[in-house]
């Protein structure tokens, strides 16, 4: 297993944040567009201790709430679920598969991003559209088309976030 840069994770993430906020926008069709701060949470995380991960993930949404628009928090929610789901499908996932289940990861938090959202807003007071027409126009082609850009560039984004050392223990192994 490659050791985790913790400098180097918290980049990725904060520049992920900072793509969602400035170029989100302009590749926003209806109410599907990329979370690049998921992205950057499910890829970065992988590989950390638990509370690193979760504290990664918070405070990655808490930079996307405060450079963003809509309700303060919606986003330090979905950093934290992000990283949660990161870290448990990391420790039960298969190795070979690793960027399918990720993308996997990235979809389902993409789809609690936008409930936890849909809630927020219409417990705000705020208008809000039917549960039903976001539900099948807004939640589900949201969290197919970031499942699958997640899986298209989830290579990269796993390979950024690791660094080229190896732990000891792994080198023994592999030498047997």
């Amino acid at each position: 297993m490659h050791s985790v840069s913790v400098v180097r994770a918290a980049l990725i993430v904060a520049c992920a944040a900072v793509l969602e906020v400035v170029v989100g926008p302009y590749l926003t069709f209806g109410w599907i567009s990329p979370k690049f701060m998921i992205f950057g949470v499910v890829f970065a995380v992988l590989g950390m201790r638990q509370m690193q991960a979760l504290l990664l993930g918070f405070f990655a949404g808490i930079l996307f709430d405060a450079f963003g628009g809509g309700l303060f928090g919606i986003g330090s929610l979905a950093g934290l679920l992000a990283a949660t789901l990161a870290i448990r499908a990391d420790a039960a996932g298969r190795r070979g598969a690793r960027k399918f289940i990720m993308a996997q990861v990235v979809a389902l938090s993409v789809a609690a991003y936008d409930i936890v959202n849909f809630f927020g807003t219409s417990f705000a007071g705020l208008e809000a559209p039917p549960f039903a027409e976001y539900l099948f126009f807004g939640i589900i082609p949201d969290a197919l088309v970031n499942g699958i850009l997640a899986y298209l560039i989830g290579g990269w984004f796993l390979r950024a976030g690791r660094s080229g050392r190896t732990s000891s223990t792994n080198k023994v192994r592999s030498s047997r």
